[in-house]
């Protein structure tokens, strides 16, 4: 069960340093910060554990969520996720553009799988 729990926490992570990485280039580090505070602030009010999520320059750790998740087996951590990533997203196409924002989207499906946004479905 740990190990799946690693996994699953693991592979979030790795996504959200691919959206950070993306972003970047479009926004520079401190703004991409403030992105991913604002976010995890929206997130907040229905998964406190959110918060949880460590967060600067580039480098984002959800090892605490990890700890949670095996502490609260039933945290529903795919909702959670899935929520951040499509604030996340939301929010990026208003700042930087449909079409950059698609491009980031698309990449990020290419390597994760299922990531829930298309901009042209709004």
């Amino acid at each position: 069960m740990n190990d799946l729990v690693d996994n699953k926490v693991e592979r979030y992570e790795n996504l959200l340093r691919e959206m950070w990485a993306a972003s970047e280039k479009y926004l520079g580090a401190f703004s991409v910060k403030l992105l991913v505070e604002r976010v995890v602030w929206d997130i907040s009010r229905e998964y406190r554990e959110i918060e949880l999520l460590h967060y600067d320059e580039g480098r984002i750790s959800c090892a605490e969520i990890a700890v949670s998740m095996k502490e609260n087996p039933n945290l529903p951590v795919d909702d959670m996720f899935m929520k951040f990533i499509t604030r996340y997203l939301e929010i990026l196409d208003k700042l930087i553009g449909r079409e950059k924002t698609d491009k980031i989207a698309k990449k990020l499906k290419e390597e994760f799988g299922n990531i829930p946004f298309d901009s042209k479905e709004e």
